[in-house]
């Protein structure tokens, strides 16, 4: 079984959401750095700040988890190899100007695990809205998207002037 998810979210709110998820069902959420040097570990609660805990801007990917977590990766797709079942949610990068596209994606054939995953893969797009219109800068063609899904954090930050893009610049888009 398989199941991904592209949309745009706060990097805040999405982290805040899969730590919510990892506490619901009792999974581990682990956090990887992938540059200057791959890094892996636990999420603890020692960012908390102001009873949150902080997705720092080095986290590039997290990771729901089944009990038994393998941390001796030496690369992201080294992590993946070790850890299959898992939930992966690449962050996108977010700043003043940009807001890129994340991606939410697990793969398993553990049946106890693809119920959870399912069931939060539909948790998460019931929590956000849909619609956008999709625009190539390169080329001008403009299209609609009725299932891109992005969270309020999103339309805030759109709202406020952030541009929402997908996985390369030429890519923008304009939520409903």
């Amino acid at each position: 079984m398989k199941v991904t998810l592209q949309f745009h979210g706060g990097r805040q709110e999405i982290y805040q959401m899969a730590l919510e998820w990892a506490r619901d069902s009792g999974m581990l959420l682990v956090e990887e750095r992938f540059f200057p040097i791959y890094q892996v570990q636990l999420v603890g609660e020692v960012r908390e700040e102001g009873g949150k805990t902080r997705c720092s801007d080095g986290i590039d990917r997290i990771s729901l988890n089944p009990s038994s977590v393998d941390l001796s990766a030496t690369s992201s797709l080294d992590y993946v190899k070790r850890n299959p079942d898992s939930l992966f949610i690449n962050l996108g990068e977010q700043s003043d100007a940009i807001l890129r596209e994340s991606v939410l994606a697990a793969m398993t054939d553990e049946v106890a695990l693809v119920k959870v995953w399912k069931r939060l893969w539909e948790r998460a797009r019931k929590s956000m809205c849909k619609g956008a219109w999709v625009e190539n800068t390169m080329s001008g063609a403009r299209s609609r998207v009725a299932s891109h899904y992005y969270t309020a954090d999103a339309k805030r930050l759109a709202e406020a002037g952030v541009v929402p893009i997908g996985g390369t610049d030429w890519i923008r888009y304009q939520f409903d």
